[in-house]
This record gives C-alpha cells, structure tokens and sequence, in this order.
C-alpha cells in the first residue's frame, strides 16, 4: 500500500511540473491583429501582427488563434522573441470559414509565452482592423453558398487581337437567392468592358458572363512582386452575407491558357 502511495505523490508531481503555466491576463501593451501582406491580396494568407508595447522582452513559444467564424482553430509552436517596442507577424494557415450565426466576429489568440523571467499563458484579444478576417471567412460562406446554388462551366478560351475571351455558364440546382454582384481583375490582368464587375443578376436561372481579359500592369517590380496572378475574383450577395469575395475557381489549363496570353505581350 505505502508503494502504491509513493508511486501515486510521483505522478502527481511529474504532473505538476509538466502542467502549463496558470492563465494570466497579458500585461498591458501586449497586443495581437489580423493582417495581410501587400502581395498576399485575395489568397488566404494572412497573419497575425504581435506588439510588443511592454518594457520587457517577449519569448512566443505557442499560438492558438481561433475564432467563432472557424471550422477549426490554428496552432503555431516555435520561438519568436520580440523585445519591448517591437512586433512580429506570425503566418496563419486560415481554416475553413463559416457562416454567420448569432454574434459578431470575434477571434482571440491564446499564446504561451516567456515574459522577462516569468514563463506564461494568456489570452489575447485579436483585432480585425482592415477587415480581412471578415471578408476571409465572408467569402467562405458565399463560396459554399454559390456552389450550392449552381453548377458552374468555363468554356474554352480564345484570342482575338489583344482580348483573351471565355464564357462562364452559369446553371442553377435549385432555388436560390444567391445575386452575382461582378467579377474583380487583377493587378496583371484587366478585364474588357464586357465583363459583368458591378452588376445585381440573380442565379435563379441560367446566366452566362463573359470574361473578357486584356493586359493589366507589366511593369517590372509588378510582374516580379505579383502573388495573385490570374485569382480573379467573384462578388455575390447570399442569405448569410451582404458581400461575400472569392476566387473564382479555374481549371489549370484555363489559367496557363491566361499566363501564355500575358507572356506574349508583356516585355518587362
């Protein structure tokens, strides 16, 4: 019995020792917002911006960043050390979003963290200054909204002159009130005055829009910097979101079709 009761002080003790530290309030001026790189536009590559407004050093060891508009929560391990008046970006992998149920957006960050010679956890409030956590998981919610309500077709490209052209058909599956509000260029990529990019056409019916392409900006520091490439982008308005922006899904031989088009006429 007295070695069953030895054997039990010693695990409650290697539990104790490896236990996380206690939940402590962040001290004041430790700061985290949602973020996304210039070149990152219209992927789903944000980040998390960390400040460091103490008098102290911070040692990040772990992240969890989650919030109430995601499928999942996002976890980060490692060691940043950001000193006192200082920031980092951590990169987030953005989970699946959701649709709007009761509430507003809401994401915190709860980080382990060694703060001067204290080994911490806290909960950090997260905000959303420029919206781009928002308009991330708003365009989630639309995107699985429009592919519930139609079965979308590209038809084959083709050139005429300095125009890259391809229909997209747009087929109901059932009742909907999904609106196409326009589709959105890129930097590379302009689009023609055929092109729909501010409109109101509800996908009750069969619809077909013309994407019409011509040349955007083929200066050197675009064409060098650009991450985006042909991720053209799609506005709509669903029951959940009054806008709602994603990328419109093209095949690979559709995009390179775009790429051999912009490669023939851009001489950076």
């Amino acid at each position: 019995m007295r070695g069953r009761v030895a054997l039990a002080g010693v695990l409650l003790l290697a539990a104790a020792c490896s236990a996380e530290p206690e939940r402590t309030a962040p001290p004041d001026g430790f700061t985290a917002e949602v973020m996304q790189y210039r070149g990152k536009r219209l992927t789903r590559d944000i980040a998390l911006a960390v400040t460091n407004g103490t008098d102290r050093s911070i040692e990040l060891t772990s992240l969890r960043l989650s919030s109430n508009r995601w499928s999942d929560a996002f976890a980060w391990d490692g060691a940043e050390e950001v000193g006192p008046g200082f920031g980092t970006g951590i990169d987030v992998a953005a989970p699946l979003g959701t649709c709007p149920d009761e509430g507003d957006l809401s994401v915190t960050a709860d980080f382990t963290y060694r703060f001067g010679d204290e080994d911490r956890t806290s909960r950090v409030p997260v905000d959303d200054p420029y919206g781009v956590l928002r308009d991330l998981v708003d365009g989630d919610c639309g995107r699985q909204a429009f592919d519930e309500a139609v079965e979308m077709r590209v038809e084959e490209p083709r050139v005429t002159g300095d125009t890259w052209s391809s229909d997209v058909v747009l087929t109901p599956r059932a009742e909907t009130d999904v609106v196409l509000l326009g589709f959105a260029p890129t930097l590379r990529f302009a689009f023609g005055p055929a092109t729909p990019v501010d409109v109101e056409l509800p996908l009750d019916r069969p619809r077909r829009a013309r994407l019409d392409v011509v040349m955007g900006r083929c200066d050197p520091h675009v064409v060098a910097e650009d991450k985006v490439g042909t991720r053209f982008g799609v506005r709509v308005r669903t029951a959940d979101v009054d806008h709602a922006y994603f990328t419109l899904p093209l095949d690979d031989a559709t995009r390179a079709s775009l790429e051999e088009f912009y490669g023939e006429r851009c001489r950076p």
